[in-house]
């Protein structure tokens, strides 16, 4: 199954006020308070600071911070090709997974998160 993208990723090369969608548990939902840079969205939840795959609208991870969440999508972005939906090599994915620690990015166990499996749901 091919999944269609939620968002389109942005020409802005700076973050942006930009409204996109997220992938929540009751389906897509809108965001008109957040930034966006490329294939990357941040918005301010009670978690903390969400940084969004615009492609998919998943959630990769929530931030301490607003610099940290800024960081944090600086230092995935040259690992993968953000602007698919698809899965990473593994090697990749490990750099993904390091850089998304070192900066504090956690995902809560109960929101829908990205996924490099995205292809295979049903």
């Amino acid at each position: 199954m091919t999944l269609r993208p939620l968002n389109t990723v942005t020409s802005h090369d700076t973050w942006t006020f930009h409204p996109f969608l997220i992938d929540t548990n009751q389906g897509p939902m809108g965001v008109d308070h957040g930034k966006a840079r490329r294939a990357f969205g941040i918005h301010r939840s009670d978690a903390g600071w969400n940084l969004t795959h615009l492609p998919t609208g998943a959630l990769i991870g929530v931030a301490p911070s607003l610099d940290d969440a800024m960081r944090a999508a600086d230092g995935i972005e040259g690992a993968w090709d953000w602007s698919v939906v698809g899965v990473p090599a593994a090697a990749e994915l490990a750099v993904i997974k390091e850089a998304l620690r070192s900066y504090g990015v956690e995902h809560p166990a109960d929101r829908p998160a990205w996924k490099p499996t995205l292809e295979l749901a049903a």
